[in-house]
């Protein structure tokens, strides 16, 4: 791929991610993962510098989602509950792939340009992003060539078999959303609300828990200590980005049984959990099986830091 071919598409990167940042869309579109199937509408609306989006799962269980900058709320009515928690990342989900540190992106993907096609009725431009390392998935991206939206994302496996695809199948753009348009449907009267709560930032101090060494390309992008809204169990949750895949560590005191060991996988979603000094140690993401085992692998009391030569 020449230079050129490079710049156009990192240009078409960033024109996705300042069309999700900086648009009101509403559309329809449905996620395949494995054999399962899910349609959902999205609602998202843009207020100066803050989003508000709302998710209403319409196929399956009944499932309504209202995402602020700091929270997620979830109403779940075939559980008469309400979950609240505080977003882990800023890193919002699809229509928008957010590729933070382009430059240092590029050393573990190649970019490149594909052809035009359609999606939802619109003209679209395909963008190619090819890991160079087994540590990570592919992408295939449109985006619609007139506003910049993503209109679909395919993720890939080393093999460049699709492994998770989501797809609009019906978007409008061009018009102010309504603030009645982001509130949430549910009648939530009597429903059990399970909150997380957050250590307040003095007395969460920094991360008790490394991963030495880091996989290539990745690095700590968050972490807070909070406490899970449905078992109030007491977690550290550390975030780790290559710029495009993320990688979630979660640390908690070792329950009496139940703990995941080893390796599980749930569509494109790896995860693997190992003890480590008394502890739970369970790593998430949307990457290849040998990349949270590494994570898993490497995580080390913090002090081990300092102990180390």
């Amino acid at each position: 791929m020449d230079i050129a071919g490079r710049a156009g598409a990192a240009d078409w990167l960033m024109r996705i991610n300042d069309a999700a940042r900086n648009q009101d869309y509403d559309g329809v579109f449905v996620y395949l993962r494995g054999r399962q199937l899910e349609t959902l509408r999205i609602v998202h609306k843009v207020e100066g510098q803050h989003r508000r989006e709302r998710l209403i799962s319409l196929t399956g269980t009944p499932r309504e989602i209202i995402r602020t900058d700091q929270m997620v709320v979830c109403y779940l009515p075939d559980e008469n509950s309400v979950v609240a928690e505080h977003r882990k990342t800023s890193r919002a989900g699809f229509p928008a792939i957010l590729p933070e540190r382009l430059a240092i992106m590029e050393r573990y993907y190649r970019l490149s340009l594909g052809g035009h096609g359609r999606v939802a009725g619109r003209e679209a431009q395909l963008v190619l992003i090819e890991p160079r390392d087994a540590l990570r998935f592919g992408y295939r991206l449109w985006a619609d060539r007139q506003t910049g939206l993503l209109l679909r994302s395919d993720l890939l496996d080393p093999q460049g078999q699709m492994l998770e695809q989501f797809m609009f199948t019906h978007l409008l753009t061009g018009r102010e959303v309504s603030a009645e348009a982001l509130k949430p449907q549910t009648q939530a009267r009597g429903y059990r609300w399970h909150r997380e709560t957050l250590d307040p930032p003095a007395a969460a101090g920094a991360p008790r828990w490394d991963v030495r060494p880091l996989p290539p390309g990745f690095r700590l992008a968050s972490h807070v200590h909070r406490r899970s809204p449905v078992r109030q169990v007491a977690v550290e949750h550390l975030v780790y980005s290559d710029g495009l895949a993320t990688v979630s560590v979660f640390v908690e005191r070792l329950p009496e049984r139940g703990a995941m060991q080893g390796p599980s996988r749930l569509g494109a979603v790896h995860a693997y959990g190992r003890q480590v000094s008394g502890h739970q140690v369970t790593v998430v993401g949307e990457v290849p099986a040998e990349t949270v085992r590494r994570f898993a692998g490497a995580l080390v009391p913090a002090k081990a830091r300092v102990a180390s030569p």
